[in-house]
């Protein structure tokens, strides 16, 4: 097809009906499918007690719920090896079952619809998963002690007899009974702090409204916190470490601004009262859980001015906080819609970033996204309505996609109508990837099949080969969709963006309509200029990967006129394979006109080894450039350290990231061994202060020979520490080669931890020594000097398997 533009003319993207196409599901999803019920659980009351150094649960719960089916014997309850005391309901003993992890409650008269009642279970358990005991087993008592729950997916089933499943909201009270000593949390308000006879005390939180029961959280340790206000008067209480009051402003920075947007953005308040928390703990198993008025985070986060300038806990922040209202206000039927809570909790905190961070910050991110989900598309064809689909589609593709969806709805304010609409309509309730399709239709009257059917309900991506070619009078442009096509990939309908850019400085845009696999368009030229370059997919405003053979002189020309971050940061990359004397002069250039670090970044990669004197005047000056990223793109990509440059990489030993401090000690030990002993002393200070540090600093020393530092490693390696520094340590031993008894003992006893991580970097490392013996009667007289409880011989009996040790 040819289609004629004139030069000059801004065409915007279109909103059009394309052809429609019905909602549809191309990709049979057995996670698609919502669990029955028989009942509807209104409210929950949990009384709840533990002993830490058994790490058991002694519970009390009562469910208060209808019948929604005409008639009704028994009841089923997941409780994966709870031990279940009784069972009343409405005070009268029943009777139950322990049947394939759930408790089968049989009713001595049938009940009737429409009816209520009130069933209590008293239980007791040793949890496997959901709830998690740190600390309380620490001989050097270093270990901060703490417990917490995590019940995403269906994991608060193995502490709480429930129909644990996202299908049902309830509102749940708890009432936890603990130690004087230490801070208890849970969901809602704080109703009551009560002293008991015994020298403990029971903290009764309750919600008003209802929530999903993997929602349902406790938090004990020793805390403090500070209350942050918004501007609507709902208090943000950020919990901390009493020994590191440093890191609260860092780390919980815009948390006002952050609720303040949000509920602006959403046009609905914040659902839950008054109160929100956010609660940093050791050892957690993901970055943070949104939990119904509670988040609760990893430790990791909880971080001082200078840990922050790496990943600090902005993004995380808002992401958790979008979940109020997008996963918990709002709840996904199955798992098929469970994009409906991580795509958008990650696509509004992109967007809160973008007011904080700026529009390049922003753009990049949507970079990183597409990178991500595309990664995870070229493995299979699931698209992002699915169960099966992994958290490169679930969090960035989707992330992605509703960028996209905001164009197609007719902008942002049109966007923001739907939004409000479906928020204030399904409000503490389910919904589906279809309900919020058809909120396009109810409120702009817009059908959007084309769009879910292309980019929710199929999978893959479009690739385009992009072409063009210029004569006096016009510019012909090509695109074809070159991707593999199936009955779930199938081609893409899209308003392409397109910048053709020329000599004299000007540029035009234009959109261009790809519907078929090969398109063709030309654009008269009436002023006669001649192209530049040409960008296909300016800024990335499509989920799609771009094939254009490029010469190095349009390459060169777009690094230095293109008027979007993205597109000169991919001319740079495009460049990498360029030889240096073509590239040198545009680099130079490029670096003092761009302010963004990636590009920077980039440019020092490329003459980090230059041998010109104004590259290596510009690595001088990356060394002392103002951006963390550029001063260790220097320690990163520079091979060596001359006399010239050596003055501005031992500043670096001061460095305000303690990343780059980390680099410089590492590159400065390698080439200037006969200094090391002073290198040692310069950082010795913030090694004492920040652990990361100090395990590299042992690293090194250890390496020398120094048998205190191999000591002082294999300790870290200890349930005393964070899991983070635990594997770090394991990884620097394992590079030194060393497997004393000490070390073996650690391996052994981390890899049944319960987190995954951790426990997998252990028993990795145990593997690989057993390979190399020649007898592992050893490692199993190693085993048996544990005394394991029930769950770590589970996990116990996944490592003899992976040492070859059972048949």
């Amino acid at each position: 097809m040819i289609k004629n533009f004139v030069l000059g003319v801004f065409l915007l993207l279109a909103v059009e009906s394309f052809g429609q196409e019905a909602y549809d599901c191309y990709h049979f999803d057995e996670g698609g499918r919502t669990r029955e019920h028989f009942v509807d659980f209104q409210t929950m009351t949990l009384d709840i007690s533990f002993d830490v150094n058994a790490k058991m649960v002694y519970g009390n719960v009562e469910y208060v719920f209808s019948t929604i089916r005409p008639v009704i014997n028994s009841l089923a309850l997941d409780a994966p090896e709870i031990t279940i005391e009784s069972v009343l309901l409405d005070n009268e003993p029943v009777g139950f079952d322990m049947i394939d992890d759930q408790v089968h409650i049989q009713f001595p008269n049938k009940l009737p619809w429409e009816e209520v009642y009130a069933l209590n279970i008293a239980y007791t358990a040793q949890p496997e998963k959901g709830i998690y005991f740190l600390g309380w087993d620490d001989a050097s008592d270093r270990m901060r002690k703490q417990i917490w729950t995590q019940g995403q997916g269906v994991d608060n089933r193995y502490w709480i007899p429930s129909f644990d499943d996202v299908s049902d909201k309830l509102i749940t009270e708890t009432r936890i009974t603990f130690d004087t000593a230490f801070e208890v949390i849970s969901n809602g308000n704080l109703r009551e702090i009560k002293d008991n006879k015994d020298g403990t005390q029971t903290w009764h939180y309750k919600m008003d409204e209802p929530h999903v029961p993997y929602l349902v959280m406790i938090a004990i340790g020793d805390f403090d916190y500070v209350d942050m206000t918004s501007s609507n008067g709902i208090v943000s209480r950020q919990y901390y470490y009493p020994d590191r009051p440093q890191e609260i402003e860092p780390t919980y920075a815009y948390s006002n601004e952050m609720m303040d947007w949000m509920e602006e953005e959403f046009g609905l308040d914040y659902p839950w009262g008054k109160i929100y928390r956010n609660v940093p703990v050791a050892d957690f198993l993901y970055g943070a859980m949104e939990n119904t008025t509670s988040t609760i985070f990893t430790d990791y986060y909880l971080q001082d001015s200078r840990e922050a300038l790496e990943r600090n806990y902005v993004g995380t922040n808002a992401h958790e906080l979008t979940h109020q209202w997008f996963g918990d206000l709002i709840s996904e039927w199955n798992g098929a819609s469970h994009w409906l809570h991580e795509s958008f909790a990650t696509h509004y905190a992109k967007h809160f970033e973008r007011e904080v961070y700026g529009e390049d910050a922003f753009q990049w991110e949507r970079y990183k996204e597409m990178r991500q989900a595309m990664y995870a598309d070229d493995k299979d064809n699931l698209p992002i309505a699915h169960s099966e689909s992994g958290s490169s589609r679930h969090y960035p593709k989707g992330s992605f996609v509703i960028d996209m969806l905001r164009e197609a709805a007719g902008g942002d304010e049109a966007y923001r109508k739907v939004m409000t609409s479906y928020l204030k309509k399904y409000a503490f309730k389910h919904v589906d990837t279809h309900l919020y399709q058809l909120e396009f239709l109810n409120v702009l009257g817009l059908n959007l099949d084309w769009f879910f059917n292309q980019w929710v309900y199929k999978g893959g991506y479009p690739v385009l080969e992009c072409s063009f070619m210029e004569s006096k009078e016009e510019l012909l442009l090509r695109v074809n969709q070159v991707q593999e096509q199936s009955s779930t990939v199938g081609l893409f309908q899209l308003d392409l963006p397109i910048q053709v850019h020329y000599k004299d400085g000007s540029h035009t845009n234009l959109v261009m309509k790809v519907r078929e696999a090969e398109e063709e368009f030309l654009v008269k030229n009436e002023s006669k200029k001649t192209v530049d370059f040409v960008v296909f997919n300016p800024n990335n405003a499509f989920y799609a990967e771009i094939k254009q053979d490029r010469s190095t002189e349009e390459l060169l020309a777009q690094v230095l006129k293109a008027p979007f971050m993205m597109d000169r940061y991919l001319a740079l990359r495009a460049l990498e394979d360029v030889a240096i004397k073509e590239k040198r002069k545009t680099l130079l250039a490029a670096y003092e006109n761009e302010t963004f670090y990636a590009l920077k970044v980039n440019i020092v990669k490329q003459l980090a080894n230059d041998s010109s004197q104004e590259s290596k005047a510009l690595i001088m000056n990356a060394a002392q450039d103002e951006l963390v990223e550029v001063r260790r793109a220097v320690l990163m990509h520079r091979d060596s350290v001359d006399e010239r440059l050596f003055p501005f990489i031992e500043d670096m030993l001061s460095d305000s990231s303690i990343v780059n401090v980390e680099l410089a000690l590492e590159k400065l030990v390698a080439q200037y061994p006969e200094k090391k002993e002073a290198f040692y002393e310069a950082v010795a200070n913030d090694a004492a202060a920040y652990d990361q540090l100090n395990v590299a600093l042992l690293n090194l020393k250890a390496a020398d020979g120094d048998k205190n530092a191999m000591l002082q490693l294999v300790d870290y390696c200890s349930g005393s520490f964070e899991f983070r520094l635990r594997i770090k340590a394991m990884k620097a031993l394992e590079e030194l080669n060393y497997s004393g008894e000490d070390f073996l003992l650690q391996l052994i006893e981390t890899s049944v931890h319960f987190n995954r991580r951790l426990a997998g970097t252990a028993s990795g490392i145990l593997t690989s020594i057993v390979s190399e013996m020649d007898d592992s009667s050893s490692i199993e007289e190693l085993i048996a000097r544990f005394d394991f409880d029930k769950n770590e011989l589970k996990r116990l009996d996944v490592l003899r398997d992976k040492l070859g040790f059972r048949d």
